[in-house]
């Protein structure tokens, strides 16, 4: 133990090292779990998503969160091929621009539907609800 102490006393740029090496890691840490990638952060649903008319080529605006909102008002599970509503013509036909994102969100939507069907059934007949993504 006292050649240890000995040893860093005489290398005082270790501690340092050792103190930006615990600084970096905690940064990287701490940006991995600040909710960037979270799919319900304030950031995220705050977003402006612009929308396309599949078939007039019109333009909109709104938040992603209420582009979720008007998936989760729907009956049944969203579709993908299903828009959303466009303001000028009452069809379903808005798409936002990226259709990678809209699908993810789209599939998304739906698990988390088909798992509340499968808690309630599973609360109905008594059984124990299966863990998600089984």
């Amino acid at each position: 133990m006292e050649k240890l102490r000995k040893f860093i006393n005489d290398r005082p740029w270790l501690g340092w090292a050792f103190a930006g090496v615990i600084l970096v890691v905690s940064l990287f840490v701490y940006r991995a779990l600040s909710g960037k990638n979270d799919p319900y952060s304030v950031d995220r649903l705050s977003e402006i998503v612009t929308l396309k008319c599949a078939e007039t080529g019109f333009e909109w605006q709104m938040t992603r969160g209420e582009m979720e909102r008007e998936l989760r008002s729907r009956v049944g599970m969203a579709k993908p091929e299903d828009g959303l509503q466009n303001p000028q013509t009452g069809k379903f036909t808005g798409f936002p621009f990226d259709k990678s994102e809209w699908t993810e969100t789209i599939e998304r939507l739906n698990g988390e539907r088909q798992e509340v069907i499968n808690r309630r059934k599973n609360q109905s007949t008594g059984k124990q609800a299966a863990p998600a993504g089984k």
